[in-house]
């Protein structure tokens, strides 16, 4: 078992194995970086004779020290001013580190001095001359203060571009600003948000977002308790240092299975950095997001291998390629995904499927179906179903709400009418299910069976159901729409069926006239889908006793028939013509496929002959 040492209220393993500190997340030789735990992570460069290591807590560098190898069994560990030596996992000693090499120096010269009258060793020897060496930096420091408020980012800019005005002219061309931010709270509390941080005249932004994301990592308690004053120290060096690379605060983000990723190329956009390793071709930067996910990517000119941890656990992988300066290929398991100027333009799935094989003809031809349509009236902008017909090829039944408790008493009554031993393993056929009446079944088809969705591009093809006592049962619900692309209307008049589809006053039905008797409805009630000899046809078949209940239902009737009927003829062409079950398949695409495997596909017999390093066919 695994010992650890109590350290600052951290747990540092007891080992000189840089292995045994926890998961391994890399390993490039000598170099490794290890999860302690969910929030601590290690990073150790291991020598002949000794480790260096780094602890980070959210991001941060916390402390670091040095395990000097003694034996097999024996290490010091240098921490700060104290070493602690251990031997087989157990503490022996603690010492302090003295270094006064001044005293030391003393101590030297007194002894080499000769009091001898005639002779004195200093004269013969270089004199040590010992004074105090003043800091060459000079700091000042400025207060803002804040008047109770919390920390936000607007405020902390506000803040910060006030000072950055006051000092902005001590910049010179050949010096720059070394930095310090704290915090001071209204409980006397001090925070120092980072290290010392080393600034050109053009950094100002860079820092902003620096303290931001420092903030980010810190609890929530530095983020709402209410501060007294910003406390900024500063001073000039002369010198050059290098500009700093901006830390993007405006990032754009792709949603993949509720990991948010982020859309760049550039490794410093995915987290602070708490290691870069240089390699020959190649780069690995170790990071960590805001939202404490670990990220490993090895960077190449035109290529990023990315992995993403949480909780020591590897969450996702994926490979950017860099097809130009705003162009980016992302593949992730077999998807790509490509982004221009960061937005998605593009995505591709590779499928390993089978080759082509030829599909015996159909023997039977079975038309084992029902067909189901819905009417609909509208309140407060919500479609409310009020009438619904179904029709077996024989028998028809219809419900109308009037007769019921209220429209999901009528659905449910509706449905469990089919859900019975005769209508196993039949088709129910809907014209237009996918966009329209899907929308009032489904929830009701849960409450009834085991329902299973078949969809494609975020579109219901078809719903399995399975029912009965021990779910033994099984009918499947179709969007006829999808395999006859046409209105009914059309269909109807294309197929030449002894059912037309007639028209009704969609418009004219609300709530409080389901029980209507009387004129026929206005012209306008049929929504113009209508001419006006059409409907003074129709209107002549009545005599002041038109009944909203009876042509509702006689208009529903119709319309199941009429469908019914459509697809019967559809489905004796198909076999007549092709040997093949169009019941079989959801899509007109696919029953199209189908028939092309079956009826029109040939087997090629080729030889294979291996030519140098080429294949022929």
């Amino acid at each position: 078992m695994l010992k650890f040492q109590n350290y600052k209220k951290y747990k540092l393993p007891i080992t000189i194995n840089p292995l045994n500190y926890g998961k391994l997340i890399y390993q490039n030789i000598n170099f490794y970086v290890m999860f302690i735990n969910n929030r601590n992570l290690a990073l150790i460069d291991q020598y002949d004779l000794y480790n260096q290591v780094k602890i980070y807590t959210n991001g941060e560098l916390n402390f670091e020290y040095k395990d000097h190898k003694i034996d097999d069994s024996t290490f010091i560990r240098s921490i700060e001013d104290r070493k602690f030596t251990y031997e087989n996992g157990q503490l022996i000693e603690v010492n302090k580190i003295i270094v006064q090499l001044i005293l030391i120096s003393l101590i030297l010269l007194i002894i080499l001095i000769n009091i001898d009258n005639t002779s004195i060793l200093i004269a013969s020897t270089n004199i040590i001359k010992l004074r105090k060496v003043k800091s060459k930096n000079i700091w000042k420091e400025l207060t803002f203060n804040i008047n109770s408020k919390v920390f936000t980012k607007t405020l902390f800019e506000k803040i910060f571009n006030n000072f950055w005005n006051k000092i902005h002219e001590e910049f010179k061309s050949n010096n720059y600003m070394f930095i310090l931010f704290k915090i001071k709270y209204i409980n006397n509390e001090f925070s120092t948000i980072g290290k010392v941080q080393y600034l050109t005249n053009v950094d100002k932004d860079w820092y902003i977002n620096w303290i931001i994301n420092n903030i980010e990592f810190k609890s929530e308690y530095y983020n709402e308790t209410q501060i007294e004053s910003f406390i900024i120290s500063c001073g000039f060096k002369e010198g050059h240092i290098e500009n700093k690379n901006i830390i993007k605060s405006n990032l754009s983000f792709q949603n993949y299975n509720n990991n948010n990723l982020v859309i760049s190329f550039n490794p410093l956009d995915f987290g602070k950095v708490l290691t870069v390793n240089k390699l020959v071709n190649e780069t690995i930067y170790i990071l960590q997001s805001k939202d404490n996910l670990i990220t490993k990517i090895l960077s190449s000119e035109n290529q990023n291998s990315i992995e993403i941890f949480k909780d020591s656990d590897l969450l996702i992988k994926f490979i950017d390629f860099k097809l130009s300066e705003n162009r980016i290929l992302r593949k992730i398991d077999n998807k790509q995904f490509y982004f221009e100027n960061n937005k998605q333009i593009l995505f591709t799935k590779e499928n390993k499927s089978k080759f082509i094989s030829k599909l015996e003809k159909s023997k039977n031809h079975t038309n084992n179906f029902i067909t189901l349509d819905i009417e609909t009236y509208i309140k407060d902008n919500i479609l409310i179903p009020y009438t619904i017909s179904i029709y077996d090829g024989k028998s028809i039944n219809s419900f109308f709400i009037t007769d019921y408790k209220d429209s999901a008493d009528m659905l449910l009554s509706a449905l469990k009418s089919i859900l019975i031993r005769k209508y196993n393993g039949y088709n129910i056929y809907i014209h237009n299910l996918a966009k329209f009446d899907i929308i009032f079944l489904f929830k009701y088809l849960v409450e009834l069976g085991d329902v299973t969705p078949i969809i494609h591009n975020g579109r219901i093809i078809s719903i399995n159901l399975n029912y009965g006592e021990n779910l033994e049962y099984r009918i499947q619900f179709k969007d006829s729409y999808l395999i006859l692309l046409a209105s009914l209307s059309k269909l109807t008049k294309g197929f030449l069926t002894e059912k037309q589809k007639s028209i009704f006053p969609y418009l004219f039905v609300n709530e409080n006239n389901l029980d209507y008797i009387g004129d026929v409805p206005n012209f306008k009630e049929f929504d113009n889908k209508i001419s006006l000899t059409d409907y003074n046809n129709y209107k002549s078949n009545f005599n002041n006793n038109w009944n909203l209940r009876n042509e509702t239902i006689k208009y529903c009737e119709l319309d199941v028939i009429s469908l019914y009927q459509v697809i019967f003829k559809f489905s004796d062409l198909v076999f007549s013509l092709f040997s093949k079950n169009i019941h079989h398949y959801p899509t007109l695409p696919s029953l199209a496929f189908g028939i092309f495997r079956s009826s029109f596909f040939r087997k090629w017999y080729y030889t294979t002959i291996i030519w140098g390093n080429c294949w022929k066919y």
